[in-house]
């Protein structure tokens, strides 16, 4: 047989023995996804037999938050601190990790477990014609801090009316849920920064660490409800984010992923790491 004919033969038969192989995987992720698909719909129908409703577009489509570590960043918060109070604003060490930076404008406090608070001399940062809500997502936006409004109130003080804006803190969209900042205004000007907590530093993915599935997430949630004595009739909301906690060993911050389950009966916060569950007042 000459050569050509023999090397033809020779290709024909890898190629037909590459196709076999990719049609092998592609059943293989067929049967796989349809797994997946089952064990959802199981976990769903699970639910409505145990009287909770969930729609389907409720439920996020995966698992994609993955745990992250930061440490902490003096240099950020050096940076932070001069944006707020200016170049001349002067560090004094408190002891415990507490820096704590004044100048004439004010003071800002910096705590190991991403809290601040602030408070500034008057006149240093008017409202003019913008609403306390909107300053308020500047200022933060000016720090860093990527905002969304959460609540505003307004309440009667000693020297007249007092709002608070209460902002989320998020990263890269996705929500911080314990990270929170609270600018206090008086009469047409902000005067503090009260309840704060902000990442301090960059996240860094926890390399070698998987969350649960969906479906065992969803069975999750009803074995911790069951668990705390609580019930619910319905799933209004799913809500993907982060809660962060410090170790007191290292002085690191983990950032958690978690489902944020908004019911009928309260908010439940659910570790999707564990599958551990908890009452979202708690926060």
């Amino acid at each position: 047989m000459a050569w050509s004919k023999l090397k033809t033969i020779i290709l024909i038969i890898l190629a037909a023995t590459n196709l076999c192989l990719a049609a092998f995987v592609a059943h293989r992720a067929f049967l796989g996804g349809y797994a997946q698909v089952q064990a959802r719909e199981n976990a769903v129908a699970f639910l409505q037999e145990k009287g909770i409703s969930v729609e389907e577009q409720a439920i996020p489509g995966g698992m994609e938050l993955l745990p992250q570590t930061v440490t902490r960043d003096r240099d950020q918060e050096t940076e932070l601190a001069q944006r707020i109070l200016g170049q001349e604003a002067e560090e004094v060490s408190l002891g415990g990790g507490i820096y704590r930076y004044e100048s004439r404008r004010g003071s800002v406090q910096f705590h190991e477990d991403g809290t601040f608070q602030g408070q500034f001399a008057q006149g240093t940062f008017p409202l003019g014609e913008e609403t306390p809500e909107h300053y308020a997502v500047s200022f933060a936006r000016d720090m860093g801090y990527e905002p969304e409004v959460l609540s505003v109130e307004a309440e009667a003080g000693t020297d007249g009316t007092e709002t608070r804006v209460t902002l989320g803190q998020t990263w890269k969209g996705v929500p911080l849920f314990n990270q929170r900042m609270t600018l206090v205004f008086a009469q047409g000007e902000c005067t503090a920064i009260t309840q704060g907590r902000r990442l301090n530093g960059t996240p860094a993915e926890d390399i070698g660490k998987d969350p649960i599935s969906v479906p065992t997430a969803l069975i999750s949630f009803y074995q911790g409800l069951t668990a705390m004595g609580d019930v619910c009739s319905r799933v209004d909301r799913i809500q993907p984010g982060y809660t962060s906690s410090v170790s007191a060993s290292s002085g690191a911050s983990a950032l958690l992923p978690v489902w944020w389950i908004d019911t009928d009966t309260g908010a439940y916060l659910l570790d999707t790491m564990s599958g551990g569950l908890s009452r979202a007042e708690n926060l």
